[in-house]
């Protein structure tokens, strides 16, 4: 019995023992597992974190592509845009070279045509000389047989006057008169041609002291008067008795044509325009059609019947000429029957 029982505290002993194994296998073990859970723990953050670093990787290389295509893209574009720089480069040479190619060509048209110019002009200056040798020589032969013509008249008229009956005296009359006007215009014929030959005597002119003798020798030859206004005038640089001749010219005129009207009324004036000094004759006479400008200043061309104004058809050729020799130019306006308005310029310098 006593064998039993010690048997018994054996078998107990040693289970006891036995679970103290187990329960030191199962300590083992679970520090082992927990051992396995952290090494599974930390390899699973281990995967973690190079998990996160693969997907920068991945991420970074990601842009590294994209930045490269970009790149690609913009290199692309560079070299387009470079190779449509060249083009549009090769494109302005060429239109370069062919504008420097029209300029030559201009250039060179230019110079064969200043040299006709110069050529027509040098032949114009021999032609008008001629012109100038021919009129002066055709008036001054035509004085003899007028003066012979005219003289012969007067002395029939004179001496058998009283013989002839009135339309024999009328014809005496008309002889008598044309060969007058003829006189008039050879001499004014005579002053034309001239011109082209005279030198220019340039000196300091007060237009003010030039219109108002002008004025006092034509207020001595005009029975017509007028009214007339006369501006501060600019002082000019000109040849003073050709622009006397001028200013008579067309104060003369003015005051002929304007010699209809109830009131005539003349206005003189100057001013400055860019580099010239224009002066002005305005009158409210009879005017004319501008469609006839161009027969304006011609030699014996009038826009008036001589039973209305009395003219040869001068006075304003040689005004032209006048202020052509002088570097300036002509003009007028005028409207029939409200007046005309005739203009010169000459140069400040």
């Amino acid at each position: 019995m006593q064998s039993s029982l010690q048997n018994n505290s054996t078998d107990t002993k040693d289970t006891q023992r036995a679970f103290l194994n187990i329960l030191d296998d199962y300590s083992v073990e679970k520090v082992n597992m927990e051992n396995t859970q952290r090494s599974v723990l930390n390899i699973l953050d281990d995967y973690s974190e190079e998990k996160y670093r693969a997907e920068e990787t991945q991420r970074a290389l990601l842009n590294i592509l994209e930045d490269s295509a970009t790149d690609r893209i913009n290199m692309e574009n560079t070299q387009r845009a470079l190779l449509n720089i060249l083009d549009d480069y090769s494109t302005e040479k060429a239109n370069m070279e062919n504008t420097q190619r029209a300029v030559l060509n201009i250039l060179d048209d230019y110079a064969d045509e200043k040299e006709k110019v110069e050529n027509i002009n040098q032949d114009l200056i021999v032609v008008n000389k001629e012109l100038d040798a021919f009129t002066y020589s055709v008036s001054h032969d035509l004085r003899a047989p007028l003066r012979a013509v005219y003289g012969y008249a007067q002395i029939l008229n004179e001496d058998y006057g009283t013989k002839l009956d009135t339309e024999g005296k009328r014809i005496i009359g008309t002889i008598c008169k044309n060969a007058e006007r003829m006189g008039v215009l050879i001499d004014e014929l005579l002053a034309f041609s001239k011109l082209g030959r005279r030198e220019l005597q340039k000196r300091e002119i007060d237009m003010n002291v030039l219109t108002k003798g002008v004025l006092t020798e034509l207020n001595k030859l005009m029975a017509h008067k007028a009214k007339i206004n006369i501006s501060k005038l600019h002082v000019v640089k000109a040849d003073y008795s050709l622009i006397q001749q001028v200013m008579f010219n067309l104060i003369s005129n003015a005051i002929k044509y304007s010699s209809m009207k109830e009131y005539s009324h003349i206005e003189i004036f100057s001013k400055e325009i860019k580099q010239d000094i224009v002066f002005s004759v305005k009158d409210n006479g009879a005017g004319f059609d501008m469609k006839y400008y161009d027969k304006l200043f011609g030699v014996f061309q009038r826009l008036h019947k001589q039973n209305e104004f009395e003219g040869i058809g001068v006075g304003l050729a040689i005004i032209q000429r006048i202020i052509l020799k002088h570097g300036g130019k002509v003009w007028a306006e005028g409207k029939v029957g409200e007046g005309a308005t005739f203009n010169f310029s000459l140069t400040i310098n």
